[in-house]
């Protein structure tokens, strides 16, 4: 929780009496003009129709049309013909994705790719392809399952029957996707991470739930001396050993169940976006087995954003029901995850910034 101000608005002050003679002057907030009802109106449609945006962009993105952008086609006839699409409605998606800044439209129906549009693409340095197709996939499916959520439940269950990692493991091209969509999401904020904290204090670092192995490929890049175990489930392995988050020179692989049990012996275990997928009882039997597996000085890193407890602005609080939607899991304020920590032996030490808006490192320590 924010502290109370001390400034001239705040407790202690109140407390403090005006020098004899001196005006007091009170502190009064202005009024916001209440908003008329077409401007109402007006922000509701927009809230409504937000939902149009993102699917028009999912159809772009999985379509190819983005490519074929990018590979020179620049009208609508260009575009759909090759794919078997009807030119005019083609037209109409463009027109509709130029007033959102994913392409341009010129004189005589030409059209032109921006570089937010790019991020569209299948070869872009940064390409978010396959996370606009999932988003606009399952990912997006499961809202329509909110209703019933609230009653309890988990909304991807009722839409494919089985929980998502038990789905993403019988469907591995699925499970493929949802790797690349990771590593597309998650990229931005992995070299933030690595120049927020010094990992060289560790001689050995084991990232659990580590996936891709993005993180600790960058790790091991900038501290060569750092011994790292990614440890997953088997398809995480996998997308690792072909290389899907980098390069891991002298990296152990371990395939394993962490609500089994952890390779013991790290001086810091990684949890990145790993806690956010599960409700409490399953993070503190996860943790249990990493506090049974370290070392009385070892660290846990949990890589997350904090939920605030104001109203500060953040992406936490619907990220909060999507993964509620998507695994029963949460986002956390700093006061859960403290008692979280508490129940599974642990303390929680610190939290650090990163120069990335989506994530912290929240350092946690063995609890005496």
């Amino acid at each position: 929780m924010a502290s109370p101000p001390v400034g001239p608005s705040g407790p202690l002050f109140a407390r403090m009496s005006p020098p004899e003679g001196m005006l007091k002057v009170e502190s009064v907030k202005p009024t916001k003009p209440a908003a008329d009802p077409g401007s109402l109106h007006k922000k509701m449609m927009q809230l409504l129709s937000s939902l149009w945006v993102t699917h028009a962009i999912g159809t772009f993105a999985r379509l190819g049309l983005a490519d074929a952008m990018e590979a020179g086609a620049d009208n609508a006839e260009a575009i759909a013909k090759p794919r078997g699409l009807v030119t005019d409605r083609v037209y109409r998606l463009l027109r509709a994705l130029s007033t959102c800044g994913i392409v341009t439209e010129g004189a005589g129906g030409q059209f032109t790719l921006t570089p937010l549009g790019r991020l569209l693409t299948s070869n872009a340095p940064n390409s978010m392809r396959t996370s606009a197709e999932l988003l606009t996939e399952y990912n997006g499916e499961i809202w329509s399952h909110l209703d019933g959520a609230l009653e309890g439940g988990i909304a991807f269950e009722a839409l494919k029957g089985k929980p998502l990692f038990n789905w993403l493991h019988a469907n591995p091209n699925e499970g493929a996707r949802f790797q690349r969509m990771m590593v597309e999401v998650h990229s931005p904020e992995t070299p933030a991470i690595v120049a927020a904290y010094d990992f060289s204090q560790f001689k050995h670092i084991i990232d659990v739930g580590g996936g891709h192995g993005m993180l600790l490929s960058a790790i091991i890049a900038a501290h060569p001396e750092v011994r790292g175990t990614l440890f997953d489930l088997q398809e995480g392995v996998d997308a690792a050993l072909r290389g899907a988050g980098g390069p891991l020179p002298g990296v152990t692989f371990t395939a394993g169940d962490v609500f089994v049990s952890v390779p013991e012996g790290a001086d810091a275990y990684l949890f990145r976006h790993l806690l956010h997928d599960y409700d409490d009882d399953d993070c503190i039997k996860m943790l249990k087995n990493v506090r049974r597996a370290m070392k009385p000085h070892s660290r846990v890193l949990v890589l997350e954003k904090t939920v605030p407890t104001d109203d500060t602005p953040g992406p936490g609080r619907w990220l909060d029901l999507h993964v509620m939607l998507l695994t029963g899991g949460r986002e956390r304020t700093m006061p859960e995850y403290r008692t979280l920590f508490e129940k599974a032996g642990l303390r929680l030490e610190r939290v650090l910034p990163t120069a990335h808006p989506a994530v912290e490192i929240v350092e946690v320590v063995a609890a005496p």
